[in-house]
């Protein structure tokens, strides 16, 4: 049987078989290639049974690519799903990390601003506590004299005992320059100061007219007024002047004298307390000064005082 024709069921592509023994066979179409089963046109016949192998292996290519195209069809969406899933989730940290994040430059400002703060603080406790172990560690070592030694200049128009093994300074009484004295401790940390004022003591006779006549019991000796007038020099002159409590009235060698207790700084920021006191002659007045720590005030009150009574004009 030569010439056996078959036609491809795809696209219909006639094809001329060589033997009849290939009727049956699975076999790729040469014009669409596609596989089909080789069939004679125009004929039913028993043939025999397919390979089922092929048959199923052709079933198995079908349907392997259909699952093929749906599993491409579900990757994408889910590729898709997930990329807009995974652009919505950054999106949102974004907004996130944006909202809580601090600015760089802003941080170690706020940093450093901390640590000046907290150094600040530290330092004033610090600096405190320090003043204050100062001022007690000075009172238990500080030596109050028990002797003196008497300052009587050539020049000048004043004169008083003072601690014995202080430091003398002094000058004025001559060229309109007034008499002045100051005497230092050998550690430095207290002073007894003594300067004249002629302004003062004009004052003074002012106020000493101005009196005459009155009743006694009402009139104040004139070095009060004086003494008032001298506590705006001194505020100007010491840091953070302060007086304590009322004046007091003495008598010395001077006559009439008025005192009072203040505080003030030293240079380097401790609290200093001392004598304020105001000597008035018919000559000349007097601004007497006693400095020291305050801590050691009350230890050289007494060395204060004999200064403060020992003082006379020449």
């Amino acid at each position: 049987m030569a010439g056996v024709t078959v036609t491809c069921p795809h696209c219909q592509n006639k094809l001329k078989l060589k033997s009849p023994d290939l009727l049956g066979k699975k076999v790729k179409c040469n014009s669409c290639e596609t596989p089909f089963v080789l069939k004679a046109d125009g004929k039913k016949r028993s043939k025999p049974a397919p390979d089922k192998f092929e048959d199923d292996f052709g079933e198995f290519d079908n349907s392997v690519m259909e699952r093929a195209r749906r599993a491409r069809k579900r990757k994408g969406k889910s590729s898709t799903k997930k990329s807009t899933a995974s652009a919505s989730e950054k999106s949102a940290r974004s907004a996130k990390k944006s909202e809580t994040s601090i600015p760089l430059p802003l941080l170690i400002g706020g940093c450093v601003l901390g640590m000046l703060i907290t150094g600040g603080l530290g330092y004033f406790v610090l600096k405190s506590s320090s003043a204050l172990n100062a001022g007690q560690v000075a009172a238990d070592n500080v030596e109050v004299p028990q002797k003196f030694d008497k300052f009587s200049p050539e020049v000048g128009d004043i004169g008083c005992e003072y601690p014995a093994g202080w430091k003398v300074k002094n000058g004025g009484g001559q060229g309109g320059v007034q008499s002045w004295a100051k005497f230092i401790s050998p550690d430095e940390e207290i002073t007894i100061s003594i300067r004249g004022n002629m302004a003062g003591s004009a004052l003074g006779s002012a106020g000493l007219a101005m009196n005459q006549g009155g009743d006694a019991e009402d009139i104040e000796p004139p070095v009060v007024g004086i003494h008032h007038l001298m506590k705006q020099k001194f505020e100007d002159d010491y840091s953070n002047y302060e007086e304590l409590g009322n004046y007091t009235l003495l008598k010395t060698k001077m006559g009439d004298a008025c005192q009072s207790i203040f505080t003030t700084k030293s240079l380097l920021g401790g609290k200093q307390k001392g004598y304020r006191v105001t000597l008035l002659t018919g000559r000349v007045q007097f601004n007497l000064v006693c400095l020291c720590d305050d801590g050691v005030f009350d230890k050289m009150r007494p060395v204060f005082d004999h200064v403060v009574d020992t003082v006379y004009e020449k």
